[in-house]
């Protein structure tokens, strides 16, 4: 039995001294940095960020660093993949938009020099506001803006006037525009896309406040304070101050004289700021629907509101809109609403 194991161990002696010689002839075969590489082809041409680029050529042995020239934007790569004939790697998902060189530099400081066109789309993740009338400012949020040479409402003609533009914010002057509401298409170098988002013409939709009531807009409410201010504004110049005291239900309540048709609008949207301390708040038509039982409404920002009619109020003939909360019972609570709108 002694005997088993001792040859048993000394063939996985004999397996594991091979094993290392193998490593170390593998090592020996690793490409060589060259004093002249050179490419053959790159293939894909051209991709966005993230793409998987193989490189073709020969003495492209101990590459150490590989840099898109556009601004000096370096990718990540892993050297195993690295043989003298070609290199593998992805496209950076910071790297510029546009016709530009990669630049590999090996171990030895020789380069070798790549064109390759980055694909970099613009793409818009927030932005200032949702509505817009003519002149307003707007300002979005994402990345690859800086390249920026139109922004156009989808659809249309009506182009914003570019104010200014770096690599992740683009500032607009909106144009007039007959839409009611609609997306933005944004040109730059890499070509045209669509906003997810979209934006409401405050020229065209119903009106409960904006700087002051709407045309045959009422205040009935049910509070200590409500009226118009400039002190906290979101859009415009002034905004709705409504003071909720301290334990108790009170409410803003938006009347209008002629019955509004619900059905005719896609959503109610609007702008609100709390106050010291986080709340919630109910918002219901006296004349029906199922209302929205509770909105959280968080201590001091500015937080943006879009919500269906589908399901709230549709069917619903509106004479009486409310905005309803409980102030806390240790503090009143003020808070500010702005562009409290209907949007077909």
């Amino acid at each position: 039995m002694k005997k088993a194991i001792i040859q048993i161990n000394r063939l996985y002696t004999v397996m594991f001294i091979a094993l290392i010689a193998g490593s170390c002839h593998k090592e020996q075969k690793m490409p060589e940095a060259s004093t002249n590489p050179s490419f053959s082809s790159v293939s894909p041409a051209e991709g966005p960020g993230g793409a998987l680029i193989t490189v073709n050529g020969s003495g492209l042995g101990q590459i150490m660093s590989i840099v898109f020239d556009n601004n000096d934007v370096p990718a990540s790569f892993n050297p195993v993949f690295n043989t003298e004939s070609n290199i593998l790697f992805r496209v950076p998902d910071t790297a510029y938009g546009g016709d530009q060189n990669i630049i590999l530099t090996n171990t030895k400081g020789y380069q070798v020099s790549v064109p390759f066109k980055v694909i970099a789309t613009a793409s818009v993740t927030s932005a200032s506001a949702y509505e817009f009338e003519t002149g307003s400012t707007l300002i979005l949020k994402g990345n690859n803006l800086e390249s920026v040479t139109n922004v156009v409402i989808d659809g249309t003609t009506d182009a914003a006037t570019i104010v200014s533009s770096t690599r992740n914010t683009l500032e607009l002057t909106m144009p007039s525009s007959a839409v009611i509401r609609g997306r933005l298409q944004i040109t730059n170098a890499s070509g045209t896309v669509v906003t997810d988002q979209e934006f409401a013409n405050l020229e065209k939709v119903f009106v409960y406040f904006k700087d002051g009531f709407g045309p045959g807009v009422e205040d009935w409410s049910w509070s200590s304070v409500h009226a118009p201010t400039s002190g906290q504004v979101f859009m415009g110049s002034s905004a709705l101050e409504v003071k909720y005291g301290s334990g108790g239900w009170q409410g803003l309540s938006f009347r209008t004289g002629t019955l509004v048709p619900a059905s005719d609008y896609a959503y109610l949207s609007f702008w609100i700021k709390g106050g010291t301390q986080d709340n919630a708040m109910k918002i219901y038509s006296d004349q029906g629907g199922t209302g929205v039982e509770s909105i959280p409404v968080p201590k001091d920002v500015w937080t943006y509101y879009k919500i269906p009619i589908q399901g709230f109020l549709n069917g619903v003939n509106i004479e009486r809109l409310n905005f309803q909360m409980r102030g806390p019972e240790n503090s009143d609570q003020t808070v500010y609403l702005d562009n409290v709108i209907l949007v077909k």
